[in-house]
Formats: structure tokens, C-alpha cells, sequence
């Protein structure tokens, strides 16, 4: 379970926190709803900043300047 700490932080805001990897490609996960099991690809995929995030972020970028 080799996650960036910036895939770690979208996880987080999504709910899910990684707690064990199980070595099959199964990684077991904290979730609001309880404990739950995603594959890697699968987490890989949740990580990904959606448009609203990356809007929020061009935003950010103008304002900042």
C-alpha cells in the first residue's frame, strides 16, 4: 500500500481510511458505515481529484495570486 500523503488526504475526505493490507490486493478500510475491503486499483481510482476539486483548486490558484 504505497499511497501519496495527497491520495491519503482525498481518501480521507471521502470517508475511507486505510488501516491493513491484506497482501491478496485486498486492503481493508475504515469507513463511516464500518470496516470495508477495496482493491488497490480500486482506492487508486476513489483518489482521484474530482472536477469540483480541481475547479476549487483553480480557484484557489487565482485568488492566491
Amino acid at each position: 500500500m504505497n499511497f501519496t500523503a495527497y491520495q491519503l488526504t482525498l481518501l480521507a475526505l471521502r470517508g475511507i481510511k486505510p488501516a491493513h493490507d491484506l497482501y491478496n490486493g485486498t486492503i481493508q478500510c475504515s469507513t463511516p458505515d464500518g470496516v470495508r475491503y477495496y482493491t488497490a486499483s480500486d482506492l487508486v481510482q476513489l483518489a482521484k481529484p474530482g472536477f469540483m476539486d480541481r475547479f476549487t483548486a483553480w480557484i484557489g490558484k487565482g485568488v492566491s495570486a
